[in-house]
Order: structure tokens, then sequence, then C-alpha cells
């Protein structure tokens, strides 16, 4: 069931007693429209940044390893020798895509753990598809634009770097040039697609919010 029908059930009913409001239709159908939300948040923000943590910090990791045994074997003497900076850089990448990931599977789990259940009452299921917009409108802001991808790509900027160092190249520019324009255009496409879709969002909040307020009128 689509918003605009959510509506349409709403402005046919909201000048009816409370009792006649409370319609399982509606009830349902919100539930729906929160599931949707939920999956759809999760399958365009949750997973993409779980898989590429994943990616960094395995590519991360035999980087590390390939750069350390070049440098304990010494099995050529043209093989680049990893320095202290070469190892915290490279831990550092791990760390970072580990913290982004970490933190938004923290706040999600906290987040679902109330919203995994239908809701025993209209108001209720009101209350909690508000809670899922506000949520997805925090991974909407300016702040979390910007941490995200700039934290991912750090983490990407440092395995082309150290990838060029692991190929002999003492100081690879070019990644490093990769990288920070990896970083402002991941930083440029999210301010660009996310401002549409805030605005939906905001639009189908304000719609929950009235109809929660229509609910709490006729209640008195």
């Amino acid at each position: 069931m689509e918003f605009e029908d959510l509506q349409a059930i709403w402005d046919t009913q909201n000048d009816r007693p409370v009792f006649s409001i409370n319609d399982s239709r509606l009830a349902v159908g919100l539930n729906q429209q929160r599931e949707h939300s939920r999956r759809r948040l999760f399958r365009l923000l949750f997973a993409p940044a779980y898989v590429v943590a994943l990616f960094i910090t395995v590519a991360l990791g035999f980087t590390f390893l390939a750069f350390f045994v070049k440098t304990v074997t010494k099995m050529r003497l043209t093989d680049p020798q990893m320095s202290i900076w070469d190892g915290a850089a490279l831990m550092a990448g791990v760390g970072a895509a580990l913290a982004v990931v970490a933190s938004m599977y923290r706040e999600r789990r906290k987040h679902e753990s109330a919203q995994n259940v239908f809701a025993p009452s209209l108001r209720e299921e009101l209350e909690r598809g508000i809670s899922q917009l506000d949520f997805e409108l925090s991974y909407s802001s300016k702040s979390r634009v910007w941490n995200v991808p700039a934290l991912v790509s750090f983490g990407t900027g440092v395995l082309l770097v150290e990838v060029g160092r692991l190929n002999g190249e003492s100081t690879p520019w070019m990644m490093l040039a990769v990288a920070v324009g990896g970083v402002l255009s991941s930083v440029w496409v999210g301010f660009a697609a996310k401002k549409k879709a805030v605005e939906q969002i905001e639009q189908r909040k304000h719609a929950l919010v009235s109809m929660r307020a229509a609910l709490d009128e006729n209640a008195l």
C-alpha cells in the first residue's frame, strides 16, 4: 500500500469519532510503509557500508601482510621496506572503516529494537513511523554526509597509497590524488542525492505528525 493510499484513507475518516479512525487497514498500511522504509534504508545505506568496510579491511590486511613479508624476508634488494608510518597508516585505514560500520551497527540495532514489532495501536504505529523517518533524516544530516564517505574514502586512500608503496613507488602522488578526488566526489554525490530524499522524508513525516495530532484531538 502506497503512502498516498494511506493519506486517502485518512482523509475519508478524520472527521469521524476516534474509534472509527482506528481502522485496521490504516494501521496495517502504516506498518507496511514502515517495513518498506526499514528494508530500503538497509539495502541502500547499511548493506553497502558493511560490504565496503569489509572489503577495505581485508584488502588492507593482505597489503600489510605482503608488505611485512617483503620487509622481513628481503628476497630482493629492490623490494620496498615497510616503515612504521606504513604500518600506522594501514592500521588507521582499518580503524576508520571499522569505526564507521561499528557506529552504524550500534545505532541501527538500538533503533530496530523498538521497530521490529507490530504496534498494538494506531497511535503507536504513527509514533514508530515518525521515529523511523527521524532515523532516516539523521543519516541525511550534513555531518553524516561528510563523515561516512570521508572515513570510508580515507580507508580506500590508504589502500591505494600503500599498494603504490608496495609496488616500489616511494611517493605515490597519483594514488593520493585519486584518494582525495574520491572523497570530494563521494561527498558531492551524497549531498546531491540527499537533498531530494530529505524533502520526501519530511513530507511523509509532516503527514504522520498531522495524523497523530488529529487522532489526539479526536480522543479528547
